[in-house]
Parts: structure tokens; sequence; C-alpha cells
């Protein structure tokens, strides 16, 4: 147990002093593929590396090995390298072929400092499951940033395409339309509710046609979330029509048990927009 201690601050001197060394190293790894040689070229990222080694050397040298603070710091470091690598539009597959190469120069330093002391095969593999940990942790933190960073731009994007499938489309004063088109999830029929009552609400309508025409198929929770939409606009004020009322698309909601009651409908857009010009000329 001793000598292992003492292996530890050892290596973890080594790597810190000889940091430059080690990243020199991994400039002279050799990758299969040249598109994935990003880091050896890259000086911020060499940088990165080089700050790597110093954090993980140190913090195993004035610290412990399994420490709270210095696996934060190594947390810390693979959220500084991800945040760079997106920023340079580095991909997660090429940015993690770093990986590899930091381990196998790592595994060549953790060697080293086993067989100087004559550790144990027990000794010599807790050490090297240490290293192997910690940059383990490098990694998940790395990949946990760039996913998240993924997840935040599709929700971000996700946003976007439902605001653009609620267009409503002003034709006169306080007239408008709303055509749908596609099919209607419960999530985009909730988000369809709560957005066309805010735009009718701004464009101050009073009267807002639907039209159905471009909708795939009706379900449950689209009826309903329509249902309540025509209902909410009515307490509001606006008066609604529905156009593009497909006979299929009729024969879901009758089956559904729904009728929409004081609703002016209409087989195309076209007939609801002449009615609508029609009875407002006269």
């Amino acid at each position: 147990m001793e000598n292992r201690n003492i292996t530890f601050n050892k290596i973890g001197l080594d790597i810190a002093e000889h940091a430059q060394e080690l990243k020199q190293q991994i400039q002279a790894v050799k990758q299969p593929v040249n598109r994935f040689d990003f880091s050896r070229h890259d000086e911020y990222f060499l940088t990165l590396i080089d700050e790597l080694f110093q954090t993980m050397g140190k913090g195993i040298t004035e610290d412990h090995p399994e420490s709270s603070v210095l696996k934060g710091n190594i947390r810390s470091w693979g959220e500084k390298a991800a945040d760079y690598c997106l920023k340079k539009e580095i991909t997660l597959g090429t940015a993690l072929t770093i990986i590899p190469q930091i381990r196998e120069v790592l595994t060549s330093t953790i060697e080293r400092g086993c067989l100087e002391f004559e550790l144990s095969l027990h000794d010599s593999f807790v050490i090297y499951s240490t290293f192997e940990t910690l940059l383990d942790n490098a990694a998940h933190a790395f990949s946990h940033t760039f996913v998240n960073h993924h997840i935040t731009a599709l929700e971000r994007a996700k946003q976007e395409m439902q605001e653009i499938s609620v267009p409503v489309v002003p034709i006169t004063q306080g007239t408008a339309v709303l055509p749908l088109i596609g099919d209607m999830d419960d999530e985009r029929s909730e988000f369809l509710q709560e957005r066309t009552l805010e735009h009718a609400t701004e464009l101050e309508l009073s009267y807002l046609i639907i039209d159905l025409s471009g909708i795939n198929t009706i379900n449950t929770w689209f009826a309903q979330h329509l249902n309540q939409l025509i209902e909410a606009l009515q307490l509001l004020g606006i008066d609604t029509g529905i156009s593009g009322m497909r006979p299929e698309l009729s024969q879901t909601i009758v089956h559904l048990g729904i009728n929409f009651k004081h609703v002016a409908k209409y087989l195309t857009l076209e007939q609801a927009l002449q009615q609508h010009t029609a009875h407002f000329s006269l």
C-alpha cells in the first residue's frame, strides 16, 4: 500500500512536470484517418491537453486521487474542451479521437512508474484504473456537454418549427386564416391552441378561418384541442369558420362525438373567403 501511494505521487508529479513532453508524444501518435488528426494542429486544443495533464498530475500529487475537487476539475476540463470544439464546429466523433491518444500516453507513463517501484500486479492495476476513471470522467463531461448542446439546439429548432406551424395570416382588418398542415400530435395540438389565442389577441381579430385541407389525419387529441380552441376564441369575441373538412375527417369527428356548434363550415378555403367577403360587403 505504501509503495502504491508513493507511486501515485511519483506518477502525478511526473505527469505535471512533463505535461509538455506528453503533449508532444500525443502529437506523434499516428491516426489511421487523417481527418481525425485535428488535435495535432490546433494550438489551443494542444494547450487544453497540456492543461488536462497538469490537472491530473497536480490533483493526484497535491490531493487524493478520489477527491471530489480533482473530479470536479476534470469535469470542468471536459466541459471547457467540449465548448471549444463546439465553437470550432468539430463533431463529437472527431473530437473523441483524442481520448485514445491521451490514454496511450498516460498508460506508458503509468507503466514506467509501476515498473520503477516494482509494484505488484494488483497495485499496478489499481493505479491504472484510477487514471482510467479520471480520463473516463473527462470523456463523459466532454460528451455530456456535446449532447446537451445538441438537445438544446434541437429543442430550439423544434420550437421554431412549431412557431412556423401556427401561421395566423391576416387577410383583412380583423380577419385572418390559420392554415394547418401535416400531422397533429398531442404536443403540437396543445401548442396550436396556445399560440393561436396569442396571435388572435395580438392581431385584434374578430374572425378566424381555420383551414384543415392540409391536415393528414385527425385524432382524438387534436379534435378536442380544436374544439377547445374554437370555444376559447368565441369567449374572446372572435367568430370562427372551418374550411377544408374532407369526408374522412368529418367522419372521424362525428365518430369522436365532437360537434362544432355555432361554427361556419366550408368545403374549401376559397368558399370560406368568398362567403366572408360577401357577408361584409352587404
